[in-house]
C-alpha cells in the first residue's frame, strides 16, 4: 500500500469533519458549526466568522509547521553531535545545601 502525501493529518482532518457533523445533526447552524469546531480545536471564536475549509486550511498550518520545527530540531541537533535529548538550563542545576538545613 502506497502512501500518499499529507497522510499524517488525515485523522485531524476527519475529526475536524466529524465534529462539524455532529453539531450539524444536533441542530445547529452551518456558521455556528465551523465557529465551534473551531474553538474545540484551538482557535479563536470572538469576532470570527469561520467555514470548515478556513478551519481545515489553519489547522493543517498548524501541523506542517510543528512537523516542520521537530525536523529541523532533529537536524540541529544531529548536525552538532549532540544528543537529541534537552539539557536542562543552569538555572536548574542542583543548588548547594545551606548550613543547618537538612
Amino acid at each position: 500500500m502506497e502512501l500518499q502525501p499529507e497522510s499524517s493529518d488525515r485523522p485531524v482532518a476527519a475529526s475536524l469533519k466529524a465534529t462539524y457533523r455532529a453539531l450539524l445533526a444536533r441542530g445547529l447552524e452551518t456558521g455556528e458549526a465551523a465557529n465551534l469546531t473551531a474553538f474545540l480545536h484551538g482557535l479563536p471564536s470572538a469576532g470570527f466568522k469561520w467555514t470548515l475549509p478556513e478551519v481545515e486550511a489553519i489547522i493543517h498550518r498548524r501541523i506542517t509547521h510543528a512537523a516542520e520545527l521537530r525536523a529541523m530540531a532533529v537536524a540541529a541537533a544531529d548536525g552538532a553531535g549532540s544528543p537529541t535529548r534537552m539539557r536542562r538550563p543552569a538555572s536548574h542545576a542542583a543548588r548547594p545545601t545551606r548550613s543547618g538545613s537538612t
